[in-house]
Order: structure tokens, then C-alpha cells, then sequence
């Protein structure tokens, strides 16, 4: 797809590497488009489990591109508008994934590359990791789904904290308000990010699928609407081959072997 992400599949994990150390992995119209292009790949792999975003060099993601932003600026309004819509596009998309996204952060995430984080459904970031809704120190708002995506992680307050402060926060901090799942030190965090990955690969994934799509909806419906859709996912996972798999694995004391099935 382009140079500047790197698409792996490995033990059934698929990992999407923003490999542009050279401006701290920022992220233009190109990146968007790869990211949300190979994201769908991986969605569509009937062989991969789990999907893992990261950056090269020990870095997630710096945000938007500056060194290209006065020509994006320059735009007309509607053209600069529709660009924008388009690119952020792979925050549905990562959200859409019938399959766990993992974000492991190194460095900083900040901006737009915070926006992408949160569009992961975990996120593991080192001790020493810088995050924060930097968007007011160059006069925009935030975008790329940070707006909704920041409240409904961090809570209402904490998000306008985030945002009208602009300040940067660091891994231990994210952890203990929520903004990241696990914190660990900066030599483990990848290897441990990986190893957690594969866990869940070994995962049932019909049962994760219908986890994640329940989760997600539950910000946004009645309970009585999420109780009919537990209703219907566990239906329908109860007939699955992966339940058998997973009773027979209890009994036997066993690890189960899930098929997706």
C-alpha cells in the first residue's frame, strides 16, 4: 500500500506499523488512507485474530503532519472539509472490526495519533509514553473522532481538561484515569503488548466479535435494546462449535482450540 505503514500478519495477529520515524510517525491523507485500507484487510483475513497498531522507532504517532499543514490550510473550506471526512473514515472502520484492535504506544500519541489510539479497543502504552489532545497549541480542535471518542473514555470532565488545556500527560497518568488499559515499562511494553495480543488470538472469536459490537453499542442504547442483542449473540454463540470447544476444553482442563466457528 505505501512505504510509510507496514502491514505484518504473524500468529494470527496483523500489525500495522506507521513507519515514519523521521517526523515522529506523523500522519497525512496517505497514512489515512493506507491505515484505513489494511485495517479492512486485516477485518477481511479470515486467518487473523487480532489487530495491532503501533509506530516504528519507539514512537506512536506525533499527529497530523505540520510540515505539510499550511497547504492542507490553504484548501477551500469544503474542499479541506471533505478531505477530512474521508481520511477519518479508518475510525469506523477500526471500530467496525469484528476482531480486537490493540494500540501499543511508545512515545508520544498526540493530536490526531491520540485520535487513533482511541479508535483502538486497547491500549497499552509505556510508563514513559507522552499522550495528550494537543490541538489548541496550534489553534484547531480536535478531529478523527476525538471529540466523541474522548468523553466516552475518560469521561465528560476529564475530556474538557484534556482538550482545553492541551497538555500532555504520561503513560502512568493515562492509566489512572482511564485513558489506557495497561501501563508498563518502556523495555516491556511491546513485548508484553504482543504477548497480550496473542492471548486474545487464542481467544473465541464469534464470542469477541459480538463483545466488542455489544460494548461499543451499549454507550448509545437503552438496556433494553442491549438486553435483545445479549440475547441474540448468546443464542447464537450457544450454537456454536466454539462453546462445545470451550466446554470440552473446561472439563478436560485443557487450552481450547477456537475455530471462529
Amino acid at each position: 500500500m505505501t512505504a510509510t505503514v507496514r502491514y505484518e500478519v504473524q500468529d494470527r495477529i496483523a500489525t500495522l506499523t506507521i513507519d515514519r520515524p523521521e517526523v515522529r510517525n506523523a500522519l497525512g491523507p496517505e497514512e489515512w488512507r493506507a491505515l484505513r485500507t489494511l485495517a479492512q484487510r486485516a477485518g477481511d483475513d479470515p486467518e487473523v485474530r487480532v489487530l495491532v497498531v503501533t509506530g516504528a522507532g519507539g514512537v506512536f504517532s506525533a499527529g497530523g503532519d505540520l510540515k505539510t499543514m499550511p497547504e492542507r490550510l490553504a484548501l477551500p473550506h469544503h474542499v479541506r472539509r471533505a478531505g477530512l471526512l474521508s481520511d477519518a473514515q479508518v475510525v469506523t472502520t477500526l471500530r467496525g472490526l469484528p476482531k480486537p484492535v490493540i494500540a501499543i504506544i511508545e512515545g508520544v500519541a498526540v493530536g490526531a495519533g491520540l485520535s487513533l489510539a482511541l479508535a483502538c479497543d486497547v491500549r497499552i502504552a509505556a510508563a514513559n509514553a507522552k499522550l495528550g489532545a494537543v490541538f489548541h497549541k496550534i489553534g484547531l480542535t480536535g478531529d478523527f473522532g476525538l471529540l466523541w471518542l474522548l468523553p466516552r473514555v475518560v469521561g465528560p470532565t476529564r475530556a474538557m481538561d484534556l482538550l482545553m488545556s492541551a497538555e500532555l500527560i504520561d503513560g502512568t497518568r493515562a492509566e489512572a484515569i482511564g485513558l489506557v488499559s495497561r501501563v508498563l515499562p518502556p523495555d516491556q511494553v511491546r513485548a508484553e503488548g504482543l504477548a497480550y495480543a496473542r492471548r486474545l488470538a487464542d481467544g473465541p472469536p464469534l464470542a469477541m466479535a459480538f463483545t466488542k459490537a455489544g460494548l461499543h453499542q451499549s454507550l448509545e442504547r437503552e438496556l433494553a435494546e442491549l438486553l435483545a442483542f445479549e440475547a441474540e449473540a448468546q443464542a447464537t454463540c450457544s450454537k456454536s462449535e466454539d462453546v462445545r470447544e470451550g466446554l470440552a476444553a473446561f472439563f478436560a482442563k485443557r487450552a481450547p482450540l477456537y475455530q471462529g466457528r
